[in-house]
């Protein structure tokens, strides 16, 4: 009886490790991708975005968000793009109620929540 008795205890006190032969799957990483095209500048007294879509997995909002010098967001845009959009440009302009400062600018891209690029350029100063 004894015996039984250590045997039934060492058999529940060792278990043996499970290693699942086929994981859990991995969510699918975000497919959408800007084209090396795209850019931001500074031309005609105004900053230019300009993407193209290289990967657009559906359709829905590309979002832009652009940063003064000083780091506050100045202004926001969006523009609805479909996946028969992809090879297409965009340019978006810094709206015109936003005075560009000199200092370095920030748009930075988005889709369906997750950032794509972030542009810097910088916006010379006044001439002496």
């Amino acid at each position: 009886m004894l015996a039984s008795l250590a045997l039934a205890l060492a058999l529940t006190g060792c278990r043996p490790l499970y290693v699942p032969l086929v994981p859990k799957p991995v969510p699918v990483p975000h497919l959408a991708r800007l084209g090396d095209g795209s850019s931001l500048r500074w031309a005609d007294g105004t900053l230019q975005l300009h993407v193209i879509l290289a990967a657009i997995p559906e359709a829905g909002w590309l979002a832009v968000q652009w940063f003064a010098p000083d780091g506050s967001e100045a202004a926001s845009d969006s523009v609805w793009v479909a996946p028969a959009d992809v090879a297409q440009g965009r340019t978006l302009r810094l709206p015109a109620r936003v005075k560009p400062t000199p200092g370095e600018w920030r748009a930075i891209v988005s889709l369906h929540d997750v950032v794509l690029r972030q542009f810097r350029v910088t916006v010379p100063g006044a001439a002496p």
